[in-house]
Parts: C-alpha cells; sequence; structure tokens
C-alpha cells in the first residue's frame, strides 16, 4: 500500500511523496508506433466512445480512491503536445487585444516549443475560446465579464461551460486520465508501476526517456540547460502518440476538484462548483510518484506558477 504525504499545491507543486509499493509490468500499452490513429493537425482522437477504464488507483494517494468505473458515450480530439508559448502568444494575439504574454524567462524555459506556463485556469479557457474563434468554431465557455489581462491573470465572471458547442476546451479529469492511460493499467504509461522503480540508473534512464520530471530537470543546477521545463515532444508518447502527459508542466482540467466516489460514471463532468480546480500530470519540479497517471491534485484557479500549463480537447463529430 502506497502512503503518502501531501500539501495544498498552491503552497508547494514541488512537494515530494512517499510511497512504498511492489513493482510490476504488467498492463504494457498498446504499441506505440501509434498506426491506425486518426489525426488533425495538432490533435489525435481518442478511441473512447463504447469505452470504460477503472479511474484512480488503489495503492495511491487517498483522494485516488475508491477505484470507479468510467464509461464515455463519444471519441474526442486531443492535442498531442501541452499548447506551446509559440501558439499560446500567437492565438491570444490574434483575438484579444488587450493580451500581454506571460512572465516565460530562463531559467524555466522560453521559446516557441516550450509549454505555455505561468496561465491561470481562466487565461487557459480564454485561450480555448481565442482558438475556437480562430477556426470558426463554437465557444465553450461563456462568461459575463472580464477583468485584468487577458491571457495574463484575467478574471472570468460568471463562467459556465457549454459541452455541447464544437470548440476547443480543457479536458474532463476523466477525459484526461483515460487518455494518459491509453489503455494501460499500470502506474505509468509505459508499462511500469512506482516502488521501487524507478530505483535503478537504468531505472531513472527509462524514465527520463519518458518524462521531464526532477530527476532530468529540478535537480539539475539553474544554470544547466535542462533545468526547467523542456520543449514539447522532446521524448516518447504514450501508445496514443500523447506527449508530456508526463511532467513537464502541470496540466489544467476543466472539472472542480471533489472526492471520488465509487459509483459507476457515464461522460462524468465533476461537480458544478468549487473552489479549486484539477491539475493532472505532474511535471518538471516533481519526484517520480507525482507523475503517476491516476495522481491527482488541486489549486484555485488564479494561481500562476512556472510549473502550470495545458492542453486542449474538442468534440470528435
Amino acid at each position: 500500500m502506497i502512503s503518502s504525504i501531501r500539501s495544498f499545491l498552491f503552497l508547494s507543486l514541488t512537494c515530494f511523496f512517499f510511497f512504498s509499493s511492489c513493482s510490476s509490468d504488467e498492463g504494457n500499452p498498446a504499441n506505440p508506433t501509434n498506426t491506425g490513429l486518426e489525426r488533425s493537425g495538432r490533435m489525435v482522437k481518442i478511441p473512447a466512445k463504447g469505452k470504460s477504464f477503472s479511474m484512480g488507483s488503489a495503492t495511491g494517494s487517498a483522494d485516488e480512491r475508491p477505484v470507479h468505473q468510467v464509461s464515455f458515450t463519444y471519441d474526442f480530439w486531443m492535442d498531442t503536445t501541452e499548447v506551446t508559448q509559440g501558439d499560446y502568444d500567437a492565438v491570444m494575439r490574434a483575438v484579444y487585444p488587450g493580451y500581454i504574454a506571460p512572465s516565460w524567462h530562463a531559467p524555466y524555459g522560453v521559446g516557441a516549443r516550450y509549454p505555455a506556463y505561468q496561465v491561470e485556469w481562466d487565461d487557459a479557457a480564454l485561450y480555448c475560446n481565442a482558438r475556437s474563434k480562430r477556426e470558426g468554431l463554437d465557444t465553450v465557455y461563456r462568461y459575463t465579464g472580464i477583468t485584468g489581462v487577458p491571457g495574463n491573470g484575467c478574471k472570468l465572471e460568471g463562467v459556465s461551460v457549454d459541452f455541447a458547442a464544437n470548440g476547443y476546451r480543457l479536458p474532463t479529469e476523466a477525459e484526461w486520465e483515460y487518455a494518459c492511460r491509453a489503455r494501460s493499467t499500470t502506474d505509468y504509461s509505459w508499462g511500469k508501476t512506482f516502488g521501487p522503480y524507478p530505483a535503478t540508473s537504468a531505472d531513472t534512464a527509462d524514465f527520463s526517456a519518458h518524462a521531464v520530471w526532477a530527476g532530468n530537470s529540478w535537480m539539475l543546477s539553474s544554470d544547466n540547460p535542462a533545468f526547467g521545463t523542456h520543449p514539447v515532444a522532446s521524448l516518447l508518447p504514450n501508445a496514443w502518440g500523447l506527449y508530456d502527459m508526463s511532467g513537464n508542466v502541470w496540466e489544467w482540467c476543466n472539472d472542480w476538484y471533489d472526492a471520488y466516489t465509487a459509483s459507476a460514471a457515464t461522460d462524468p463532468r465533476g461537480p458544478s462548483s468549487g473552489a479549486w480546480r484539477v491539475l493532472r500530470g505532474g511535471s518538471w519540479g516533481n519526484d517520480a510518484a507525482v507523475l503517476r497517471s491516476s495522481q491527482r491534485t488541486f489549486t484555485v484557479p488564479d494561481y500562476q506558477y512556472y510549473f502550470i500549463g495545458f492542453r486542449t480537447v474538442r468534440p470528435a463529430k
């Protein structure tokens, strides 16, 4: 049984978790060559319609339990990478005249192919709307007003989510975990389970081939070129061609945070309101335990941090 010592994300996203478990390679993911996947631009269609999976972990942190069955009635498109600084800047600048770029600077990673970080939940939602407008799609996020700088710490008033719209949005927490796992049942999408993995130098090299984490970033000196975020898609993808689902930056989900229940769920969207938004995936500042597919955390939606970014989804219709 894994036990954990957690602290709130808004106090520290660099916290480390202490676990003990047995290593296992069962549940290896599908062929990572991704043959047969449908693609559209920089997105891939996630085959979810009529499928179900076990969400959570029986041996993880307390809020990963109980494990429960989740089913989907639809497929969806997902970005193969985290939204990059180059794309975020181009999309936001084209739609919002008052846009000012977030504070991207060394040593945390600066450049068109680096993930956009220092992005609040509301900024990410506004980006989704901007991308939808650029492509002539319906906007998903409705709001009654906006204060602050668009894309750099803005606040959306009276936010609601139109799931029937065909535009871009943040993934639900269930969509995120399903896509991250890519049919794997182990802690990591590449078929490994935490504890003692990654214990050996070979384990560490294997982990570093799949994820940007403390071992190949945070633990280096700040003048090392590998410190901070890494350009997206620099490492190996999961079986569905998604890069950096484990590590690089935490990723905003659409959901308000809440405890799990044992009940099976179909197309879950989380609670209708709350105090904290869900984050998934771990970051370049976290140890291996925090990068497990089932790991959850949360923070207030107006939290800007150099460990937080996002990717988007849209309906496959």
